[in-house]
């Protein structure tokens, strides 16, 4: 008999344990950086978040460049095999048409009066608000996906890393540039060069190989995806334009969810897009730092080709809303033009004050994240 009692508390003890172990609901994240990145460090960093802002309840794990590649997140992500991903939404351009048209709108901060080196942070600020606040067009294309969205952090603005030096028009054009969305495609066109669609994951096998002779990608992908290895110049200046970082989960995995859990991954999430976009900003920097250390040029573009690429913004923001309606249908453009010049400027006097990235997060959360109501989101 008393054998009997301590084989049943023995027992229930290890019952005990498997449903305290049951209890914390493990999600997955697929991230698109290798390891030991700087994105990466922030996905970890954002796991740990919502470990702690959940109380235990939800746990995650990450999956930096195994589980799904960034042109594989999308589909992934929306069969479940990832609970939340990275998407690049710009590699979608049929699935996304709202967000990639509001993205676009990141040329807003290469003109004067926004323009700066901590532009991307007002820039993250002012999509997430629009997208997450005042877009039920874009959450309806999300929710096409069977995601839901999370906010987003965001790159510097695009600089010209190349293989081969390109100091006037007449060197520029015919060009292989790799063109990570539409606007640079447009960019490349216009200045006569060739635009060449390719996966950042591709990009340094394909400047390696001279498939591609330049690559309008961000500075920190420099150091990110070893650029700086392979390219001898980076001209700044152009073609400009920054590249949103948003995070997406799994639309059953989140409605699965309680209020709770859901409250917790938003609040990580205001931590997660600052410091993505902190993280963006020091490794920009990094990248130019580094390659200046390694005698590559870095030096901003020519006179000649800055006032060409100024034009051409100007130019191009007047016709991405055309063009987005007469490609995909997209009908709230000119709204939409007009509402994020607005939190532009608006998130450009916000960030002014911001020195690190706990005073961003923090702000990230007071403006725009502690404003969803979760009880109706992504429901």
């Amino acid at each position: 008999m008393h054998y009997t009692r301590r084989a049943l508390m023995a027992g229930g003890a290890m019952i005990a344990l498997a449903t305290s172990a049951h209890a914390a609901d493990q999600l997955s994240y697929a991230g698109g950086w290798p390891p030991n990145s700087g994105p990466t460090g922030a996905l970890e960093n954002y796991a740990k978040s919502v470990e702690e802002n959940s109380g235990g309840n939800l746990t995650m794990k990450v999956y930096p460049l195994s589980l799904l590649s960034f042109a594989e997140s999308n589909a992934g992500l929306k069969d479940g095999l990832a609970d939340l991903s990275t998407i690049l939404t710009p590699y979608f351009s049929a699935e996304f048409p709202t967000l990639n048209m509001i993205s676009e709108f990141s040329t807003l901060m290469e003109l004067d009066g926004l323009s700066g080196e901590r532009s991307s942070l007002a820039f993250a600020g002012a999509v997430s608000e629009y997208v997450l606040l005042n877009c039920p067009s874009c959450k309806e294309e999300v929710a096409a996906q069977n995601q839901v969205y999370m906010g987003a952090g965001s790159t510097t603005s695009y600089a010209l890393q190349c293989v081969v030096p390109v100091t006037s028009p007449a060197e520029l054009k015919g060009k292989r540039i790799r063109a990570g969305g539409a606007y640079w495609a447009r960019w490349a066109e216009a200045m006569g060069a060739v635009p060449v669609s390719i996966s950042i994951n591709e990009t340094f096998e394909a400047l390696s190989q001279g498939v591609l002779d330049c690559t309008a990608s961000n500075p920190a992908e420099l150091v990110n995806f070893s650029f700086i290895d392979v390219v001898k110049h980076v001209y700044t200046g152009l073609p400009g334009g920054q590249f949103t970082v948003p995070t997406m989960m799994n639309l059953d995995r989140w409605q699965g969810l309680g209020d709770e859990e859901k409250a917790a991954l938003m609040k990580s999430n205001a931590r997660l897009a600052a410091e993505m976009t902190w993280v963006y900003l020091e490794e920009a920097s990094k990248g130019m730092n580094d390659s200046r250390a390694k005698g590559i040029e870095v030096a901003a573009a020519s006179d000649e080709l800055n006032t060409m690429n100024q034009k051409f913004i100007e130019e191009d923001l007047a016709a991405i809303v055309d063009s987005y309606r007469e490609k995909f249908g997209v009908e709230n453009g000119e709204d939409a033009i007009a509402g994020m010049r607005e939190l532009a400027a608006r998130w450009t006097k916000l960030i002014e004050g911001v020195e690190n990235v706990d005073q961003l997060a923090d702000l990230y959360w007071n403006e725009i994240y502690s404003k969803i109501d979760i009880a109706t989101y992504g429901m």
